[in-house]
């Protein structure tokens, strides 16, 4: 029995090998270009600008003091319904403003604008479909003695840094 067992054992390690030497891959060459001219690249810097659709924030200017007002932007932090919020929280100019104009400017130059009417009240506000990286948000005034100014304008991050 001894004798057979040691012949019967090579001989499956030897047909052990030769099946798995024949179920490998084969060898593909690697693939060769042609040569061509190489043009210098410069690499592109790296910038923090808004994209080119949503334009720069530019100066804004503030009410007088009885014609104050305070706002409130945020978002819903969901990505899957992204909508951004501005909100009147209050203030002085509540019952002598008479206009408010809100526009969103979503990163592809999308820009959408909603209006609040009087009577203003704390808490009134209106919601943008947004995007999900950031935005631009302007908010108008219309005052007496002052007449129609810019009092917002800032690009907002969809989500804050801080957790």
């Amino acid at each position: 029995m001894k004798k057979v067992a040691l012949p019967l054992a090579l001989s499956f390690l030897i047909l052990f090998l030769v099946i798995s030497g024949c179920t490998q891959a084969p060898v593909t060459p690697p693939v060769t270009t042609p040569p061509t001219t190489a043009i210098p690249t410069t690499p592109a810097p790296v910038t923090t600008n808004p994209p080119v659709g949503m334009g720069t924030p530019g100066p804004t200017q503030s009410l007088p003091p009885q014609y104050s007002l305070t706002f409130q932007v945020t978002t819903n932090g969901r990505t899957t319904d992204p909508i951004t919020y501005v909100a009147l929280n209050g203030g002085n100019g509540m019952n002598f403003v008479g206009l408010i104009e809100v526009s969103l400017t979503k990163p592809d130059g999308a820009v959408q604008s909603q209006t609040m009417n009087s009577p203003h009240f704390m808490g009134q506000n209106v919601a943008f479909p947004c995007s999900t990286f950031q935005n631009r948000v302007e908010i108008w005034t219309t005052a007496p003695e002052v007449g129609r100014i810019k009092v917002y304008d800032e690009i907002v991050p969809f989500k804050s840094l801080n957790p």
